[in-house]
């Protein structure tokens, strides 16, 4: 069996390491009791994804977002200095809240999860036009890395876990 470092997409390993700068970046800003109830999910197409626990901490984050949004533009040079390629320099032009919620069906793996909610802003603070998607999707090359992690486990349900994710990839337009 492969150790886990060779067995894990260095991609992933990457964006970790990015994700965990820029929540580092946003504890700098946030108030402490919001530290533990807000993470960074993503950051895709200039948006930065943070996920809270609850529609309450969502609107103070949303409150929060001109104010957010401003303070990572002026030190997101710290991230992507710290960054290893020059294609992982990002300008973050929205911050998108959405809410994950943790129901006891969602804790026991049900699958009476509701759907998170997003709200995002703009750099001048209008919100986007709506968009609307009756499921999760996955970028095709997201969907490619965990077909190839999968790929690479020897484990059962790990690989079967990743595939079914790997499968919710965006239709073909």
């Amino acid at each position: 069996m492969k150790p886990i470092n060779e067995q894990i997409n260095p991609n992933f390993v990457i964006q970790a390491k990015k994700l965990a700068r820029y929540t580092q970046l946003l504890r700098n800003i946030l108030p402490i009791e919001c530290h533990n109830h807000v993470q960074v999910a993503n950051i895709r197409n200039h948006s930065l994804m943070l996920m809270t626990d609850s529609p309450v901490w969502t609107t103070r984050l949303r409150q929060l977002s001109p104010q957010i949004l401003q303070f990572i533009r002026e030190n997101s040079q710290n991230v992507d200095q710290k960054a290893s390629t020059t294609k992982d320099n990002e300008v973050i032009h929205h911050v998108q809240i959405s809410t994950r919620y943790h129901t006891a069906a969602s804790n026991t793996g049900g699958n009476n999860t509701p759907p998170a909610h997003s709200e995002s802003l703009s750099v001048s603070g209008e919100k986007p036009a709506a968009t609307s998607r009756a499921k999760l999707e996955i970028s095709d090359s997201t969907a490619v890395l965990l077909t190839q992690s999968a790929d690479s486990i020897e484990h059962p349900q790990l690989k079967a876990a990743l595939l079914r994710i790997a499968s919710h990839k965006k239709p073909d337009d």
